[in-house]
């Protein structure tokens, strides 16, 4: 699974992971914003501009959740057909997400995430 953090940065973070393959199958196509795309065996690095972007997916797509009362998010995944995720597991990885990036522009630095 995908891991994220400061660029250069030794300091190890809790939770900045995907906390399941499911969830970032789920993730992926929403938080894939920067200039490079993501490749999911190795690093990808979003640089200032790209983490600008993401906060700003993030803030959309965490309002979209906020519309449902659902505590369940059912979606079609690739290999394993229909799944249900918990809605609160997929706000506590956009909140990690969220302020990781904000972390690299608050450094003024890149966010790096590490494939398998």
């Amino acid at each position: 699974m995908i891991n994220w953090n400061i660029k250069n940065s030794k300091e190890k973070r809790e939770n900045w992971f995907f906390p399941s393959f499911e969830v970032q199958e789920y993730l992926l196509p929403v938080v894939n914003v920067g200039a490079p795309i993501f490749d999911e065996y190795s690093d990808t690095t979003y640089e200032l501009d790209d983490c600008m972007r993401l906060r700003n997916v993030i803030a959309s797509f965490m309002e979209t959740l906020s519309l449902t009362n659902k505590s369940k998010i059912r979606y079609e995944t690739i290999y394993k057909g229909l799944e249900s995720l918990d809605k609160s597991l997929i706000i506590e990885t956009l909140e990690n997400l969220d302020a990781a990036a904000n972390l690299a522009i608050k450094d003024r630095t890149a966010l790096v995430f590490y494939g398998d």
